[in-house]
């Protein structure tokens, strides 16, 4: 809803922003389809950079374009379709305020009409993005909602993962948000792969014949902050990205993957 209603948004103001009797109804249209596309176009390049110098070491204008060329290659029908949505969206959104500017009775009243239009669509935006957080919050808080009821659920929800390249063969693993401990499975709160090999402890590390020590040799412990780390050549920064997994087991005997990313 968010991305919706932040869709119009953009489309809306290339048409309020117009001189009154300067932009006519098509023109304000494809203004806004325009907008929404560029929106597309920056969230696009946006993650292709991100994705591109996420992997621990210095990426250049060829690791952008090569990612960017696998992309259009692998998905480009996906992504027009999803770049003619965004488009529609905001000429919609301009479609709106050209059509009620033109049925103004003056400048004064269109410019009015404009500023209505734009005023809700941010109001709405902040109510959807700030109320129920807080309304959840404060439920959560009363004993209105308990979060233990679906223990699979708060595991999935309530667990935060981040992985850091500290050093050329050393990846950190920190644990930022964790759930009750009756929650989650005491005997092994987390399972660790990379390069789809298990890699959860010191032991694992052996048996999987991973090129990797663990400190401490526990791995995770399910606490917030706590860290472990894996060093060798089997996390060496060598060009190669490696895939990280961290898995979560519920008491429930869920198993659910909180973190997936290549560093």
């Amino acid at each position: 809803m968010l991305g919706i209603l932040s869709l119009l948004l953009a489309g809306m103001l290339p048409a309020a922003l117009s001189r009154e009797g300067g932009t006519r109804r098509g023109s304000a249209v494809l203004a806004g389809g325009i907008a929404g596309f560029t929106a597309f176009l920056v969230l696009e390049m946006y993650s292709m950079v991100t994705a591109a110098f996420g992997h621990g070491y210095a990426a250049g204008l060829s690791d952008v374009l090569s990612l960017a060329h696998d992309t259009l290659a692998n998905h480009a029908l996906s992504l027009l379709a999803m770049a003619l949505i965004m488009a529609a969206l905001a000429a919609l959104g301009a479609f709106v305020v050209s059509f009620f500017r033109e049925r103004a009775a003056g400048p004064k009243d269109g410019a009015a009409a404009s500023r209505l239009f734009l005023c809700s669509t941010a109001a709405i935006i902040l109510v959807v993005a700030v109320l129920p957080p807080l309304a959840a919050h404060a439920m959560l808080g009363a004993g209105m909602i308990d979060m233990n009821l679906n223990p699979g659920t708060t595991v999935s929800m309530m667990t935060a993962i981040s992985v850091e390249r500290t050093a050329p063969d050393t990846l950190v693993l920190t644990v930022r948000e964790v759930p009750p401990a009756s929650v989650l499975d005491p005997g092994a709160p987390f399972s660790v792969f990379m390069n789809g090999v298990d890699v959860s402890n010191a032991s694992a590390c052996t048996a999987g014949g991973f090129a990797a020590t663990v400190d401490p040799p526990g791995g995770l412990s399910a606490a917030k902050g706590s860290q472990a780390a894996w060093t060798g050549t089997g996390v060496l920064n060598n060009g190669t990205p490696v895939d990280v997994a961290v898995m979560v087991h519920g008491v429930d005997g869920s198993d659910i993957i909180v973190l997936s990313i290549r560093v």
